[in-house]
């Protein structure tokens, strides 16, 4: 029974669509206006204008190793220390605001 209303809402709403020989104005010109936007697949490239340059890209190796040298060595980069507790640390930053809330009012 439910196959049977589903086959029959189907075919009317296929029919609908169908009987309608001509589209609407405003689809014809919207259809026109995005087929003048899409490219000709004939004017894609079709060489290749990639760097294989041997020398260039061991240059900039070097340069990704050297950032990635800099940011390893850099302080911030360590784990933190298992010793410090996080009452100490949010101790340390309630002083730091504090300070830093003091340093900013008018004397």
């Amino acid at each position: 029974m439910r196959l049977a209303a589903l086959a029959t809402i189907l075919c009317f709403g296929l029919a609908g669509c169908i009987s309608s020989g001509e589209t609407p104005e405003w689809f014809a010109q919207r259809s026109a206006e995005n087929d003048e936007g899409y490219p000709s697949l004939r004017s894609v490239p079709t060489g290749t204008d990639a760097n294989v340059d041997a020398a260039h890209w061991a240059a900039v190796e070097a340069d990704v190793v050297a950032a990635g040298q800099a940011v390893r060595t850099n302080p911030r980069a360590q784990p933190a220390t298992a010793t410090e507790s996080p009452a100490e640390f949010l101790e340390e930053a309630r002083q730091d605001l504090e300070e830093t809330r003091q340093s900013h009012e008018p004397n």
